[in-house]
């Protein structure tokens, strides 16, 4: 028998300025017409989502939305690490990349129409030696140093605009990039800027490790052999144009674990999960021995008409 209950959302509030707020009554008019009911939980604090997702798989709910930017989607993830509850991603975040990876249609109603009449697939997802798991990527290098010192007053621009403006910021910098080292097996190389990639998309639709595949139990681990600003403008515009892997300094590879060391200089490095600061170097990356439960859209055609006919 099908499931009758509302659907549980997890909704941010904060997401994007207050865009998950701003789009429920578009959500609310799709969920209508299919003649189903959201149920609206909202989160209060960090890690608050996990609560909710593992709640909501406590009720055996089949089916949640999280709705909001890659920190919610990465939340509500380990709420359902292991449960036979899918997550379905709708954006509403300044990014959310994972909704670019999966092709999630735009606007939200049109994403909600191509979700309901998805399919469930298992994802592989990315774990730390710190308990922490990724979904996207994890990464170090000047990315990491850029959200490390981000100014307070550039983060209230919001998500690839501040970020943004303090990676020119850095450019003018008169202290040198720290290097590190990168660990894949037997192989150690030096890094100034490593990406560990479980899915391809990266701040947003570029694709800084374009053979990564969510649903394999593998990385694809894109590193830059060489450091310092210049070197960094050069690996980060060749991302934008998708030309970074042709440079003589990149090298690709697919793992099952990484380890990355700190600097041998001393110096304190962060990396970042899935577009947040995490913590510092060194650290050791591997598959999570669950996995998790997605739902990935129809055909986004199918959706978009479908959408026209009930505007009509």
């Amino acid at each position: 028998m099908k499931d009758q209950r509302p659907i549980p959302v997890i909704f941010n509030p904060t997401a994007g300025g207050g865009r998950a707020r701003r789009k429920r009554k578009d959500l609310e008019t799709v969920a209508s017409r299919r003649e189903i009911s959201l149920d609206w939980r909202a989160t209060r604090a960090p890690g608050h989502a996990t609560q909710l997702a593992a709640q909501a798989a406590d009720e055996a709910h089949p089916l949640i939305f999280a709705f909001g930017g890659d920190g919610t989607y990465n939340e509500v993830a380990r709420g359902l690490l292991g449960r036979e509850t899918t997550m379905g991603v709708l954006p509403a975040g300044t990014t959310s990349v994972l909704a670019y990876e999966f092709e999630i249609p735009r606007p939200v109603g049109r994403g909600m129409l191509a979700l309901l009449d998805g399919e469930d697939r298992e994802m592989h997802v990315g774990s730390t030696d710190r308990g922490e798991i990724f979904l996207i990527m994890l990464s170090a290098g000047p990315d990491s140093m850029v959200l490390q010192r981000l100014y307070p007053f550039l983060k209230i621009l919001g998500g690839r605009v501040g970020v943004a403006a303090q990676g020119v910021l850095e450019l003018f910098r008169p202290r040198r990039m720290p290097a590190f080292a990168l660990r894949v097996g037997e192989v150690k190389m030096a890094a100034g800027w490593a990406i560990v990639g479980k899915s391809r998309s990266y701040a947003g639709p570029f694709e800084a490790t374009p053979g990564a595949d969510p649903f394999a139990p593998a990385f694809e681990v894109v590193a830059q052999t060489k450091s310092g600003r210049r070197a960094a403008l050069g690996f980060v515009s060749g991302i934008a144009r998708g030309r970074h892997l042709g440079r003589e300094d990149v090298l690709r590879c697919d793992a099952e674990e990484v380890l990355l060391e700190a600097p041998a200089s001393g110096r304190e490095l962060h990396y970042q999960i899935d577009g947040d600061l995490g913590g510092t170097l060194p650290v050791r990356v591997s598959l999570y021995p669950e996995k998790l439960r997605l739902r990935l859209p129809a055909c986004r055609k199918d959706a978009e008409q479908e959408a026209s006919a009930g505007k009509s």
